[in-house]
């Protein structure tokens, strides 16, 4: 009997998903989504080497027919470099977010302008962290969104193709980049133009200012605890008081999960919803193009966190009656303590109780993994 099977990797806090989808035509596609975890608490290169070991076996000599990148956070893009010394993924066709093309920041005016506006805005939030005993999840924070350690593995990436990666948003046109005959498959975000996904930057946070040409200054001197006073106790008064600066690197850390390739896979009956780690705004998005449908399969958005099963929208995609008889599975990849607020357990419990199956990565060793089998009827 033929059978869907989708392996979700526990890489400790990120992704890696790998699908085996047979094909009318006798083939049987493989497919990875993301591969990465993120750096301090929630991440291990052992796990991923261990990932590695398992994609090695599984592939042999052939390459995936198909990689996707859903975003530029580490979490999601580190692993092909990181065990490229031994193993080094190839891949027939790549897709990659559209605001990682090369040129995107060329053609795109606003999104540039927003961009560099969250950059300078990192640089002094990392600047400001790298004097202060910033708290492990602020430090977390940085990290994923650390666009220098994060550029080369994207570029990475884009030159494991045997064809030029293909730099994919919702409109984007992806006949002849794909290896399906049979199985459908549906792009559902991001839109194009990223500068949608940008709230508004705080322009003034402890310690930091604009000088007068607009740029973002730090001090000068280090931020120690005065006499006398723990210095947890210190930089958990300093976060409480740095609040601006929380907001914006969170502000910049959700415009990058918002553009988040999303895809929709239907095969033999079964609809799979795959949304990267998209949070409100591209579910908003994704919601008022009337994109979402139920579906079979869930991979959980963000990691578990609220901001990515916003209500109204799981109530389209996962809706508490089934819209059809067949079982329902959600799966959800995540670690305690390594991102604020994630997982949402209250999220994970409501999707939990419409599933028929319900896997959580936390539930296995770093490096092993859930199977996901869809029989065809």
């Amino acid at each position: 009997m033929a059978e869907l099977r989708i392996r979700i990797y526990n890489v400790i806090f990120g992704d890696a998903i790998l699908l085996t989808i047979p094909e009318s035509d006798g083939r049987t596609v493989t497919m990875l989504i993301d591969f990465g975890n993120a750096l301090l608490k929630g991440g291990d290169d052992d796990a991923l080497r261990a990932v590695g070991e398992n994609l090695k076996r599984e592939l042999g000599n052939d390459p995936l027919d198909l990689y996707i990148m859903t975003h530029e956070h580490m979490d999601h893009v580190q692993g092909p470099l990181l065990i490229s010394k031994k193993f080094r993924i190839k891949a027939r066709e790549v897709w990659m977010t559209a605001s990682s093309a090369p040129d995107y920041y060329e053609r795109f005016a606003n999104a540039r302008k927003k961009r560099l506006a969250a950059l300078d805005a990192y640089d002094s939030i990392a600047a400001f962290a790298a004097r202060t005993a910033a708290p492990e999840r602020f430090q977390m924070l940085l990290a994923l969104n650390n666009p220098r350690a994060s550029r080369d593995c994207v570029d990475f990436i884009a030159a494991i193709g045997e064809k030029p990666a293909h730099y994919v948003h919702r409109e984007a046109a992806i006949d002849g980049h794909h290896p399906f005959v049979e199985t459908g498959i549906r792009l559902l975000a991001p839109e194009e133009d990223t500068s949608v996904y940008y709230g508004r930057l705080r322009p003034r946070t402890l310690g930091v200012s604009p000088n007068a040409g607009g740029s973002v200054e730090t001090p000068s001197d280090p931020v120690v605890p005065p006499a006398g006073v723990a210095a947890g106790d210190f930089f958990d008064l300093i976060e409480f008081r740095a609040t601006g600066m929380s907001a914006n690197l969170r502000t910049i850390d959700k415009a990058a999960n918002n553009s988040s390739v999303a895809i929709e896979l239907e095969w033999r009956g079964w609809r799979l919803l795959f949304p990267g780690d998209a949070e409100e705004k591209s579910w908003e998005i994704m919601d008022r193009e009337n994109l979402l449908r139920p579906v079979h399969f869930l991979k959980i958005s963000h990691h578990g966190s609220r901001n990515g099963s916003p209500l109204h929208q799981i109530d389209k995609v996962f809706p508490a009656q089934p819209h059809d008889g067949r079982h329902r599975v959600c799966v959800v990849s995540t670690s305690v303590g390594a991102y604020p607020g994630v997982p949402d357990e209250e999220s994970l419990a409501l999707l939990r109780s419409r599933s028929t199956e319900f896997h959580d990565t936390r539930d296995l060793a770093h490096g092993k993994w859930h199977d996901v089998v869809f029989a065809a009827p």
